[in-house]
């Protein structure tokens, strides 16, 4: 994944996670937000799957930038 991929990329993901917070606040203000109601337990699911899928994306870059410091210069 290219640093340009990585930022757009993850900047989608964080605007997800801004509306699922959004959501998420919504069902508290209602008295919502709990285990036994399967809206609140997706939306939380969903987000443990972005920070995932953004932690895998972060960890791959920053991976890539480690190797590439440590090749040869010219």
């Amino acid at each position: 994944m290219q640093a340009e991929e990585y930022l757009i990329a993850s900047r989608a993901i964080h605007i997800e996670l801004e509306r699922l917070a959004q959501r998420l606040m919504e069902l508290a203000r209602f008295r919502c937000a709990e285990p036994s109601n399967q809206a609140f337990l997706n939306l939380m699911a969903r987000q443990a799957e972005l920070l995932e899928e953004l932690t895998q994306m972060h960890d791959q870059v920053s991976s890539r930038l480690r190797n590439s410091s440590r090749m040869p210069l010219g």
